[in-house]
């Protein structure tokens, strides 16, 4: 049994803690300790402890019952838990208690509010604002009383269990404790902020906002308030007056009413200028004494301020952060341009360790290449561990490292042709670089003679691309078969370890040649640009497009061979001789997977058997049935195995498994190794070739056609404007340009297939770890890194509970998902954690915000970078996932990022426009040989701007989007 002292405790006591009188009560205890009563007054109150609680359900057993919380059904268990605490009896000690503290002034003669002060509320990680009870305008014993159960009640409320659940917090052994304090009969009252909750870095803003009368009609949101920014350095007072049609005060029983604010005062400022700086330095006052930014209540009575409560604002850091010298103030440079076409929103912690090792050891080899001496790459090691980074969960470039990095090389200024490449819509100019520190001063001086032996070097492996593009493809195709004939769920622990390990020195380690390549793309896709610029084109749009032109319909470009797989398959179900396949393929879905999982499994059972099946391809094997041998049947299950219909299933069937052998190991976000494959879910490549069937999108040659006239229409502006000199030195350079744009795209797709071995890989782990119950599931393993799954293998890990580990993960990237995303580009002062933690402070570090208000003087035209020509006028598809484009039928096909798993989609739509990208992601490539028209890039909030069903005429050779208005929109079936 609880003693009697432990029921109650008021400002008197020597310690209030969270655990015992809730973080509403303790912050009351600290602010009555810091308030004096000469600028402001704290209402009298005292609190009634958890102990009371726990008292009363061990009272009245109700330990069982508080405990049988249904996840499922949470409104029926707050209900079930509610009748259970209002029909029990509150034990005797507690209702004296609470009846000496009410017939003694100041309660006696007073109205009291009574307050739910939750354990975990009002804390620095959680404020549970406004979900608990409050009851104000109370009188009488049997009043409270009542008002404490209710308080008790919503403890175990629907919204206050959900949210805990959302937040991963503990739904058993809750407690709760209720305060009771004295009236305010306000005549003024409202909300004031230390730090403005809308620009998080301003240090020189106290956001007061106030209302006539209580002030529960502001934080209850009902109320329109009164708005001052008060100057934290001079004092001086920005006010923003607004109508104030009614107020809340004290009802004449007791409780709450709204009445009308008198006409006179509707328009009238409800503070005096010198309440409202009187607030702003107390304010001030009690962010610096209690250490963090505060959310402050507070009322006007009778001239006098009182302060309600205080409680810390969740969604800022300390005050202490503002102070450089804490967080420490060398800049950073944050961006996801390109990067967030392969690894798009949150991204696994395994995922993330993999390709930020791989940065760092391929950009190593990287400098090595150029020029760079060991002894310098050896001191910028630092740099290339920090290529990327992790915000909340999304991989960024940490551009400043990769300046830092490419400025050491000894010849020339790469930096522009990495930002063309990033596809970044800020440059580093003067002013940017003048904030960030000189990096070009830090550089190495290099004499002039290695500078030669560099350029040198560098002409004589351009020179011989070709050759060492085939070597490279030489070694990467010797290991990538020996992954393929690996069977990693075989390997032990160790092993799988191992071959990680190997995959890392014999394949990461020998990629020189993409990073060659790259090089090569720079600097001939940056003179492609000049001189199209300088010579062909008479605006910058125009440059553009003539350069996509030129790029279109290079042919022989690995990524996009699936797709035109993917067509030729469904042009034999739509052309066979007989109606029976294409309706067969059209309406059944179930049928044909239940079919293609048999196909799978026959194909796995005689792998062995079977070592050419991946290199058929379906044209050849599709095309020579194509004439049946007799008449299709309707039914299935009465179709013999040798008819003509049954036999068409079948070569459709075995044309959909090559294609899964050859390319099952791609998927949406295909270089996040968390993701499923398509060997996982066959369904997408079953619905994608039936979008072609329905759609008739399926002509290669058609499409190829197109490629190439674009092309030849780009080829004669440069025959008809440049002369034969001009020409020879153009089409050299276009020749070069082409050639490595294509290599790229090649050798990107082997970073795709090495992926895939990963992917596979890693799940092998994962299922060791669960078969070791060290792990639930074998996807969890992506919430490892790889340094922790070597460390544990080897014997070096600091912490051996993994599934803990993961549960910890999840809980944190679940909150990463829900949450707001990092702006595009961004930069921080001093120490980048803290400010990872909360996401308002990043959204206003923005830098693309002005960027992205002046995007377009016409409200109506949304620009972007075009990609590959072409006029469209139509509706938009505007998706955020891929899951969201079923049934697309020549929309044009709106999202914010894409990745080389959308591939399929494109022969589906007439026009793409991405919100992100640049003229070298794989969106952009992939888009000119298909010759879909394209724009990437676009400004001024595509994404909120379009609606599915709007109508747009899209100019890819232009970069425009022009919405046509409700007079011309369309009703397109879609909702």
């Amino acid at each position: 049994m609880a003693s009697k002292e432990s029921f109650v405790v008021d400002v008197t006591s020597d310690t209030c803690e969270s655990s015992l009188v809730g973080g509403k009560a303790k912050n009351l205890w600290r602010l009555s300790g810091l308030v004096d009563g000469t600028c402001a007054r704290v209402p009298a109150w005292f609190c009634i402890t958890t102990e009371a609680f726990s008292c009363f359900v061990q009272e009245n057993g109700l330990s069982h019952t508080l405990l049988r919380v249904n996840s499922e059904k949470l409104s029926t268990s707050a209900e079930r838990i509610e009748s259970a605490i209002m029909k029990a009896d509150l034990p005797a000690m507690l209702r004296e208690q609470i009846k000496s503290r009410l017939t003694v002034p100041p309660f006696r003669d007073s109205y009291v509010a009574v307050r739910s002060s939750g354990t975990d509320e009002d804390s620095a990680s959680h404020s549970f604002a406004g979900q608990f009870e409050t009851f104000l305008f109370q009188r009488g014993l049997d009043a409270v009383l009542e008002c404490v159960k209710r308080c008790w009640c919503s403890c175990f409320s629907e919204r206050v269990m959900s949210h805990r659940m959302e937040c991963g917090m503990s739904t058993v052994d809750l407690k709760m404790a209720v305060v009771v304090q004295v009236m305010v009969n306000s005549t003024s009252s409202g909300v004031s902020f230390s730090r403005h909750p809308l620009k998080p870095l301003s240090s020189d803003c106290v956001l007061v906002e106030a209302v006539y009368g209580l002030g529960e009609g502001l934080v209850g949101g009902e109320l329109v308030a009164d708005r001052y920014e008060v100057s934290r350095s001079d004092g001086k007072v920005v006010t923003e007056v607004e109508k104030k049609v009614e107020m809340m005060v004290c009802g004449e029983g007791g409780g709450v009413v709204k009445v009308p604010v008198p006409l006179e005062r509707q328009r009238e400022a409800v503070l005096q200028p010198d309440q409202v700086t009187h607030i702003g330095r107390l304010l001030q006052d009690l962010e610096e004494r209690l250490g963090t930014p505060q959310d402050f209540e507070w009322a006007y009575e009778g001239g006098d301020l009182y302060c309600l409560q205080t409680r810390p604002v969740v969604t800022l850091p300390p005050s202490c952060f503002f102070d450089l010298s804490v967080p420490g103030k060398v800049a950073s440079l944050w961006d996801n341009s390109n990067i967030v076409e392969s690894y798009s929103g949150v991204t696994s912690p395994l995922t993330f360790s993999f390709v930020s090792y791989a940065y760092e050891q391929v950009y190593t080899l990287t400098l090595l290449a150029a020029g760079v001496p060991a002894s310098v790459v050896k001191g910028y090691k630092l740099h290339l561990q920090n290529m990327l980074g992790l915000v909340r969960g999304n991989v960024y470039y940490n551009l400043m490292n990769w300046y830092r990095c490419l400025m050491c090389i000894p010849v020339g200024d790469t930096s522009k042709f990495m930002e063309t490449m990033m596809g970044v819509k800020q440059g580093l100019d003067p002013e940017l670089e003048a904030q960030l520190g000189r990096i070009k001063d830090s550089t190495p001086k290099y004499s002039l003679w290695t500078k030669v032996a560099v350029v040198a070097g560098m002409l004589h492996k351009i020179y011989r691309i070709d050759s060492l593009v085939d070597g490279f493809f030489q070694n990467f195709n010797k290991h990538y078969s020996r992954a393929l004939d690996t069977d990693f769920y075989s390997l032990s622990l160790t092993e799988q370890v191992d071959y990680v390990r190997h995959l890392y020195q014999d394949v990461l380690g020998h990629w020189e040649v993409p990073i060659y390549n790259d090089t090569y793309v720079m600097l001939f896709f940056g003179l492609v640009k000049k001189l199209v610029s300088k010579y062909l084109a008479g605006s910058p749009d125009e440059a553009t497009a003539l350069q996509n032109d030129l790029l279109c319909g290079q042919g022989d470009v690995e990524s996009t061979e699936p797709t035109k797989m993917l067509m030729k398959i469904a042009e034999y179900v739509d052309t066979w001789e007989y109606e029976g396949l294409r309706t067969w393929f059209l309406s059944c879905k179930g049928e044909v997977l239940c079919l293609l999982g048999e196909e799978v499994a026959r194909v796995n059972a005689t792998r062995h058997k079977a070592t050419s099946v991946s290199l058929h391809t379906p044209g050849s094997g599709l095309r020579q049935r194509k004439k049946p041998s007799s008449s299709p049947a309707s039914d299935l299950s009465a179709t013999p195995p040798q008819d003509a219909l049954w036999q068409a299933k079948m070569n459709t069937i075995a044309a959909i498994q090559r294609f899964l052998n050859k390319y099952g190991f791609r998927c949406i976000n295909e270089l996040k190794l968390e993701e499923s494959t398509l060997h996982d879910d066959p369904g997408f490549v079953v619905d994608m070739v039936a979008g072609y069937v329905r759609t008739r999108s399926y002509s290669v040659a058609d499409m190829e056609k197109r490629e190439l006239e674009i092309r030849g229409k780009a080829e004669g502006v440069v025959k008809s404007t440049l002369r034969w000199p001009q020409r020879v030195l153009f089409n050299w350079v276009l020749f070069h340009a082409r050639r490595a744009v294509k290599h790229r795209e090649n050798l990107r797709f082997s970073r795709t297939k090495l992926f895939g071995v990963f992917r596979t890989l890693f799940r092998a782990i994962g299922h060791n770890l669960v078969q070791l119950h060290l792990l639930k599931d074998r996807q969890d393993v992506f919430y490892l890194t790889v340094e922790e799954i070597c460390a544990f293998v080897d014997g070096r890990a600091v912490s051996t509970d993994l599934a803990g580990l993961v549960e910890l993960r999840r809980r944190e990237y679940d909150e990463y998902r829900k949450g707001l995303s990092p702006p595009e580009r961004f930069m921080l002062r001093g120490a980048c954690g803290p400010y990872f933690l909360f996401p308002q402070l990043l959204d206003d570090l923005n830098l693309l915000k002005q960027h992205e208000s002046n995007a377009s003087l016409d409200p109506n035209v949304l620009r972007g970078t075009p990609c590959c020509p072409g006029v469209v006028e139509g509706v938009v598809r505007v998706v955020t996932s891929i899951k969201e484009t079923e049934g697309l039928n020549g929309e044009i096909l709106v999202t914010a990022k894409t990745d080389p798993g959308w591939v399929p989609l494109y022969p589906l739509c007439s026009g793409l426009v991405i919100e992100r990208g640049s003229l070298l992601s794989h969106s952009a490539v992939v888009a000119r040989e298909l010759g879909l028209p394209t724009i990437v890039s676009v400004s001024g909030g595509l994404m909120k701007r379009l609606k599915t069903g709007m109508r747009v005429c899209m100019d890819g050779g232009k970069g425009t989007v022009t919405l046509l208005g409700e007079d011309q929109a369309v009703d397109s079936g879609l909702k």
